[in-house]
């Protein structure tokens, strides 16, 4: 018997859940996400990172991906679990994270092994990728057993655990219907709460995700957003690489938005918030990662793109912001920030085709 909703059901505003939405480049969009699964389980395999969970959802586990692409992933992953984490020892209180546009993220997986989920954890994408993350959670008894009692919808695009919940909606949809969605199934707007967008809102037209940043501000008055997101589309290779997106019919909608780290921190100071705070990918990854942690990245792999990983990974951006109005919980992100660390990498630290010209690697902003 196909998988799949009753026959005759439809999903309103869209043509079916498993075919198309009537734009291509929505779809286009959504393969993101496989593409993304398929190299952060490249880096997994190569001992980048953790994660015990990534696997189950890609049917290409074995493909290596070229270096470049592992350390970006990398730092991708850092830059979220050094946040993730910090904003979940801050304070003995209930506390909530929202991911945007999830996809098939593992974060409440591996963080409910180790038994640091917080109080609830939301995720919110299309039905079309919903439906396909819940049929693995089914087929698969490590993640259904770590989620415990669960139940979903009719269609089955939407799941209800205990303190995990998979939400499908169009998140340009998220004030007048992901909210009324969030709050059924026990959004509390006064916890403490982290917004996670991972190469989401970039994708939306900035009506729509302008529309979640001033959301957030007005009406969770402890809340926490990172987001990570491409930037400079006008220089040469900002323009290149949009061009090679557009040929597969990706359309980053908010970049010229928010085109560089100043805009990025007024996209939420001009709405209300707190504090915003915006770094590139290359300031991040030579400055904000232990040194250990860093060296024994370094010898996973040989590595001779640098100035390629420089040029890219100024393209890319961790931005965060603050809303703290809440008096209850005025302390609570005093130590929510990267950890800032002097880099300086020993030449007998690196692999030899590093230790040649990289005895020290330097920061750019």
């Amino acid at each position: 018997m196909p998988l799949g909703p009753p026959v005759g059901f439809h999903y309103q505003g869209y043509d079916t859940a498993y075919g198309s939405m009537g734009d291509s480049a929505e779809d286009a969009v959504r393969g993101t996400n496989d593409s993304a699964v398929e190299s952060r389980c490249s880096a997994v395999n190569l001992g980048y990172f953790k994660d015990d969970y990534v696997k189950f959802f890609t049917r290409r586990t074995n493909e290596r991906r070229p270096p470049i692409i592992n350390r970006g992933s990398y730092a991708r992953f850092m830059g979220f679990d050094i946040f993730i984490n910090k904003f979940l020892e801050a304070g003995d209180m209930n506390k909530q994270i929202v991911v945007l546009g999830a996809g098939s993220d593992t974060k409440y997986f591996n963080l409910k092994q180790e038994n640091k989920q917080p109080f609830k954890f939301f995720e919110i994408d299309f039905p079309q990728i919903t439906f396909k993350k819940i049929q693995t959670i089914k087929r698969n008894k490590k993640i259904s057993n770590l989620i415990g009692d669960y139940e979903v919808n009719i269609g089955n695009t939407e799941l209800y655990g205990k303190d995990y919940y998979i939400i499908s909606e169009d998140l340009k949809f998220f004030t007048t219907k992901v909210v009324k969605k969030l709050e059924q199934h026990g959004f509390d707007k006064n916890l403490p709460t982290m917004f996670l967008s991972e190469c989401v809102m970039i994708y939306m037209d900035p009506i729509d995700s302008d529309a979640i940043v001033q959301w957030i501000s007005d009406n969770v008055p402890t809340a926490l957003i990172l987001a990570y997101e491409q930037i400079l589309p006008n220089d040469a290779f900002g323009q290149m690489m949009i061009k090679n997106l557009n040929a597969r019919n990706i359309e980053l909608k908010g970049i010229d938005a928010y085109p560089d780290l100043e805009d990025q921190k007024k996209r939420y100071l001009s709405r209300g918030w707190d504090q915003a705070n915006a770094i590139n990918i290359n300031y991040f990854f030579n400055s904000h990662i232990d040194p250990s942690e860093y060296h024994r990245q370094m010898l996973i792999e040989i590595f001779d793109e640098i100035e390629e990983w420089k040029l890219i990974a100024q393209h890319y951006c961790f931005a965060w912001a603050f809303n703290n109005k809440n008096e209850s919980y005025k302390n609570i992100f005093d130590d929510i920030k990267f950890p800032t660390y002097s880099l300086s990498i020993p030449k007998n630290a690196l692999p030899k085709k590093l230790g040649s010209k990289e005895d020290n690697m330097d920061v750019d902003n």
